[in-house]
C-alpha cells in the first residue's frame, strides 16, 4: 500500500477567495493528478473534518462532497480533534488493506478563519465537572505541561523559544507555510507572554486550508513515478481527563503514552528497532514548542533525561545555514511544522503529506538530502489521541 497521489493549498489566516468546495476541489484534483488517477479511479472517499463549531458552519463535509468524490462513491468523515488528519488516512488505509476499496482519497478541510468562537470552542474541550476550576485552555494545559518539562528535566525558556525560532527559519523554505518569520531567540522571548513560560511565537497560528492523499493498493499504482510506501501505522487513544493522567505508573502528564504505543506499533510494523539512526525525517504535530519535545522520547529519538541536551544539539546543528540537517538522528520538521501553519482539521494529514514528499525526493527547497525513511505523528483532542506513521522510499521488504 502506498501514497500515490499528494495535494496542498496554501495555508492562511483566511480563504476569503475560495470556497469550502474550491479548496476541497484544489487539493483532492492536485492529489489525483500527482498519482496519475482521475475521480472515476476512486473506489471510496475519507473527509477529515474537526467539529462543525471550529468553522462555524454545520456539517460542513456535505457541501464539498461533489468536490472530491465521484457519484455514488463511499463517503465518510473522520473527527479526532488535531489527529483528525492523521485518523482520515488509517482509515483510508483499513478499507485498503480490508479489500473494501483499491483506490481511497482521503482529504482534511479547515476553515477556521469563517468563525469567530474558535478559541472558546478549543477552551471547552477539558472536563466540565471535575478540571474547570483550574480554568484549563488548550493554551494554559500547554504552559502547565512546559513547566513541568522545566522542572523534571531542566529545560528552560530559551530551549521553547530556540525551537521557536528554529521551526520558522525552517519554514521559510516552505511556499506553503501561513507564517514566514525570521526570528531570533531574543525576539520569540520578547513577544507577549500568553501563559508562562509560552510566548506568542511559540505557539501555532490559526490556519486555514485543505490537504488530500490518494492511497491506492501496490497492484493498482500507475507506477508512473516514484510513490511513498506505507511500512507502518497506528493510533492510541488515552483518558478524557487531565487529572487521571497526571501521575501513573504507565506515564506521567508529560509522558504522551499513546504516542508511545502507537510510534511502538508502526516501528515493529516497518522493522525499525533504532529510529534514531534508521529515520532520516520526523515530522512532529507539535502546537507549541514545548509539546514538540515531548514527542522525541516517544519517537525513540532521546530519553526524557536527554531531551534538553538533544534540543541544544540540534540548534547548534541547525546554527550554520539553518537546513534542519545538521542535529542528531533525523531532521525534524522541515517543514516548519504545526508552528508555521496549523489547520486543526488537516495538520496531522500534512505531517504525514510532507513525510511522503520527503520519501519521494519531491519536497522542494525543504527537501532533505537522502532521505529515505520518515515518520509522521499525529495528536488530537485533550491531547490523547496520537497516531505515527512510518512511510518509505522502497515498498516492504525491498525494492
Amino acid at each position: 500500500m502506498a501514497i500515490a497521489g499528494v495535494g496542498q493549498t496554501p495555508y492562511r489566516r483566511a480563504h476569503a477567495d475560495a470556497s469550502t468546495g474550491d479548496l476541497v476541489f484544489r487539493a483532492v484534483s492536485e492529489a489525483l493528478n500527482d498519482a496519475g488517477f482521475d475521480r472515476g479511479d476512486v473506489d471510496a472517499v475519507v473527509a477529515g473534518v474537526a467539529p462543525d463549531a471550529l468553522a462555524g458552519v454545520n456539517c460542513i463535509e456535505k457541501s464539498v462532497i461533489g468536490a472530491a468524490a465521484p457519484p455514488g462513491a463511499p463517503f465518510f468523515r473522520v473527527n479526532t480533534g488535531g489527529a483528525t488528519g492523521s485518523s482520515a488516512m488509517l482509515a483510508a488505509m483499513t478499507l485498503v488493506a480490508a479489500g473494501r476499496a483499491d483506490v481511497v482519497v482521503a482529504f482534511a478541510l479547515e476553515r477556521m478563519g469563517q468563525a469567530v468562537t474558535s478559541q472558546q470552542v478549543f477552551n471547552t474541550i477539558f472536563d466540565p465537572i471535575y478540571e474547570k476550576d483550574f480554568v484549563l485552555t488548550t493554551i494554559t494545559m500547554a504552559a502547565l505541561r512546559a513547566s513541568l518539562l522545566m522542572a523534571r528535566y531542566g529545560y528552560t525558556e530559551r530551549h521553547w523559544a530556540a525551537l521557536a525560532a528554529r521551526n520558522h527559519r525552517l519554514a521559510l523554505k516552505n511556499p506553503l507555510a501561513h507564517l514566514h518569520r525570521d526570528l531570533t531567540v531574543e525576539a520569540v522571548l520578547e513577544s507577549p507572554l500568553l501563559a508562562w513560560p509560552i510566548h506568542l511565537y511559540e505557539a501555532c497560528p490559526m490556519s486555514e486550508g485543505a490537504c488530500a492523499l490518494v492511497i491506492a493498493a501496490g497492484d493498482r499504482l500507475p507506477g508512473r513515478g516514484p510513490v511513498a510506501w506505507v511500512h507502518g501505522a497506528a493510533s492510541y487513544s488515552d483518558s478524557y481527563a487531565m487529572g487521571d493522567r497526571f501521575d501513573r505508573p504507565e506515564g506521567t502528564l508529560v509522558d504522551l503514552v499513546t504516542l508511545r504505543r502507537a510510534a511502538e506499533v508502526a516501528y515493529r510494523q516497518a522493522g525499525i528497532a533504532d529510529p534514531a539512526k534508521e529515520i532520516d525525517v520526523v515530522e512532529i504535530h507539535a502546537p507549541f514548542s514545548s509539546a514538540e519535545v515531548m514527542a522525541y522520547p516517544p519517537l525513540g529519538l532521546c530519553t526524557p533525561e536527554d531531551g534538553p541536551a538533544y534540543v541544544d544539539a540540534l540548534i547548534d546543528g541547525d546554527a550554520g545555514g539553518g537546513s534542519g540537517g545538521g542535529g542528531p538522528g533525523p531532521v525534524v520538521n522541515p517543514s516548519g511544522g504545526p508552528m508555521a501553519a496549523n489547520p486543526v482539521s488537516a495538520t496531522a494529514m500534512i505531517r504525514i503529506a510532507e513525510c511522503a514528499l520527503q520519501v519521494r525526493g519531491a519536497a522542494g527547497d525543504r527537501q532533505v538530502d537522502g532521505a529515505r525513511r520518515a515518520v509522521a505523528t499525529g495528536q488530537g483532542g485533550a491531547t490523547q489521541f496520537s497516531s505515527a506513521c512510518v512511510l518509505a522510499a522502497e515498498p516492504p521488504g525491498g525494492p
